[in-house]
């Protein structure tokens, strides 16, 4: 069967005698939880503590202090398919990708260590098509059945010395025996180039040492960045695709795209520069990148390129493996210093077209990008696309129903997408620092932003509707208070049934600037953007 994901990817899962056994994800085959109940050592299986597992079936990432590593400790490396119990039961609750390898969880457990593919609770185990699932209680082994083996004469036990299991890395030379003959080596005429360690040299300065070489090399052979402009190019490209792509609306102009979102995955030590690469303009590399399949490119004004496409399921986005973005320009945040909510724009499924987005339910938000995404995948399984009317498609009962047309209707791409939207219950997401997300099931009216002159021929400037969107005004007139230079703070006009933020002077290029670059709130949220954002300071 076909199962469609929450970030709109569709995946094959195999599935006998009404349970799911494997999930194709593209690369590799990922066992289920069920399967690894009937084959528990299929992959190598890490414990966790009890109620870790609890977390992570509400969305919760592992972290490696919920790992429990004493004992024996499975050895997989970074990228490895790896499952996980808990503490109190052997079955296994959680499968997904390993974000470090073993040692290096075992010698510095910090930060995300497995991400997650599949947990038990999950949406798959929840499916009707299935019977009913439930994990099964394989606790911990016990050894009770083995005590009647055991040998009651130890002689019979086979007792060998035990051995040093890593060994000491400095030759400590044997005792010699009392009239053993010995053996001298010949000298060699040329020393070996391999440096020796002294006998001097402290045993605790030699591991040292030789675990920071290793080290240095399990980095580099995990991030390796292209030393050519074109490769280090494309590399930012497919970090920005494996990391933030999913999350940045689109479209998005291409000189944002470099500056904003490629730049920064850039290492500290390199520059990266369009022009010292033989592509020498942004817009020819990504033609190129078009020509590949990982993004589409269109032009949305006269002279202004926009990226309004990207496909974050290519076989080279899902094999590569990103760093975290550096922040060079951005200095680090104050402890105390105004985290302002995150907004993004909404689209919620309404009866209209619950059809379309079948297996998703009425209600169900859903962004711009994912609305186009299951257009396209629909009409591609249909073979919908008209072959002679370039650009054009032809409207089938469920197209047709969702746009309000008749069917065999010959309808162009913007337009469809156009027409989809608009049936569909525009809402908006706000989500706060704490982790807590308010969904508001209708279009928000724009920040407003206006200049007045108070008495004395004092110009100030009133912005209006930022409350609706979850700001708080008094972090955030601090804020701008110290970004101006001028005095700042609230008010409520007659009119007004909420309160504003006011400014000393005309300070629209601030606030727009401060909202749009700094906090990342979309332009089109903001009335008057453009003109504030390209007005001299």
């Amino acid at each position: 069967m076909k199962v469609v994901l929450h970030s709109g990817d569709t995946v094959a899962v195999y599935v006998v005698d009404g349970v799911p056994i494997m999930i194709d994800v593209g690369d590799r085959l990922v066992p289920t939880v069920c399967a690894l109940w009937k084959v528990p050592d299929f992959v190598p299986t890490i414990t966790i503590h009890s109620p870790v597992l609890n977390k992570m079936q509400g969305g919760v990432p592992l972290y490696a202090p919920g790992v429990v590593t004493e004992g024996s400790f499975p050895q997989f490396q970074r990228g490895a398919v790896v499952a996980a119990c808990t503490s109190d039961n052997a079955a296994v609750g959680v499968i997904g990708h390993a974000m470090m390898s073993s040692a290096d969880l075992v010698r510095a457990p910090m930060g995300v260590c497995l991400e997650t593919l599949h947990v038990y609770g999950d949406q798959l185990c929840k499916e009707e098509k299935f019977s009913k699932i439930e994990r099964p209680k394989l606790g911990p082994a016990s050894y009770s059945d083995l005590t009647d083996n055991i040998a009651v004469d130890f002689k019979q036990l086979n007792i060998q010395p035990i051995k040093e299991e890593w060994p000491s890395l400095v030759r400590i030379p044997p005792t010699p025996v009392a009239n053993e003959p010995v053996t001298i080596p010949d000298l060699p005429v040329k020393p070996e180039p391999m440096e020796q360690i002294s006998e001097t040299q402290p045993e605790d300065e030699v591991v040292e040492e030789l675990n920071e070489s290793g080290a240095t090399d399990c980095s580099e052979a995990e991030d390796e960045v292209p030393s050519d402009m074109d490769g280090l190019l494309r590399w930012c490209l497919l970090s920005f695709l494996k990391t933030q792509a999913k999350h940045v609306e689109l479209p998005l102009k291409t000189n944002l795209l470099y500056k904003n979102h490629l730049m920064p995955f850039c290492p500290a030590d390199r520059t990266l520069e369009v022009k010292k690469s033989s592509f020498k303009k942004m817009g020819k590399f990504l033609e190129a990148m078009q020509r590949e399949g990982l993004v589409e490119v269109r032009e949305i004004d006269k002279g202004v390129d926009a990226l309004v496409s990207v496909n974050t399921a290519h076989p080279l986005v899902r094999a590569h493996r990103a760093r975290a973005p550096q922040s060079k320009d951005e200095p680090e945040r104050d402890e105390h210093e105004y985290v302002p909510p995150q907004i993004r724009e909404l689209y919620c499924i309404t009866a209209n077209v619950v059809e379309l987005f079948a297996p998703l339910r009425k209600g169900t938000a859903l962004t711009a990008a994912d609305v186009r995404q299951a257009i396209v995948q629909h009409v591609t399984d249909r073979k919908l696309t008209h072959p002679q009317a370039r650009g054009c498609v032809t409207l089938d009962h469920v197209l047709a129903a969702a746009t309000g047309k008749q069917p065999q209707e010959l309808m162009k791409w913007e337009e469809l997408t156009t027409c989809v939207l608009g049936r569909m219950t525009p809402s908006t997401e706000t989500r706060f620092s704490d982790g807590t997300v308010k969904l508001t099931k209708s279009r928000l009216e724009p920040i407003k932003m206006q200049v007045v002159t108070r008495s004395g021929n004092k110009k100030v400037t009133l912005v209006s509707n930022l409350e609706s969107f979850g700001f708080s005004l008094r972090p955030l007139a601090h804020a701008c208070q110290l970004l101006a230079g001028a005095a700042c703070g609230t008010t409520r006009s007659a009119a007004s049934k909420t309160d504003q933020l006011m400014l000393q002077g005309d300070q629209t290029h601030l606030v727009a600037k401060l909202l749009i670059e700094k906090y990342g709130l979309p332009k089109k949220f903001v009335e008057g953007a453009d003109k504030a954002l390209n007005k001299k300071k």
